[in-house]
């Protein structure tokens, strides 16, 4: 009876040992990839602080009103720009400049060409 005891003690010793030694090995592979998200994490936020500046770059109202002057033809707003509703009458064209219903012409074209 003592030796069916110990074999059984001996038995439940090495099961336990290959439970414990798999449970370890699966909790080391988890914490490696535990590290590997985190650093992905990490430099996602890094990358998100490095596009944050440059959009605030790429927003500044100056460049912007550099770039508007040389690319589209805009100033920036004077004071004589700036009407009364009772004024706006007198600003704005009786009838529209391209009229759009005229035959075998291209109103968009025409637009495009006064914009150059």
């Amino acid at each position: 009876m003592h030796k069916f005891l110990n074999a059984l003690l001996v038995i439940t010793v090495l099961v336990s040992g290959f439970v414990l030694y798999s449970l370890e090995h699966t909790t080391r592979g988890l914490e490696r990839q535990i590290s590997r998200l985190e650093r992905g994490i990490e430099e996602e936020i890094e990358n998100t602080r490095f596009l944050n500046a440059e959009w605030s770059s790429l927003t500044r109202p100056d460049r912007l009103r550099k770039l508007a002057e040389i690319h589209l033809g805009l100033s920036t707003l004077q004071a004589k720009q700036i009407v009364k509703l009772e004024e706006l009458g007198a600003h704005v064209p009786a009838e529209p400049i391209v009229k759009l219903e005229a035959d075998g012409s291209d109103p968009i074209g025409a637009i495009i060409d006064k914009m150059q």
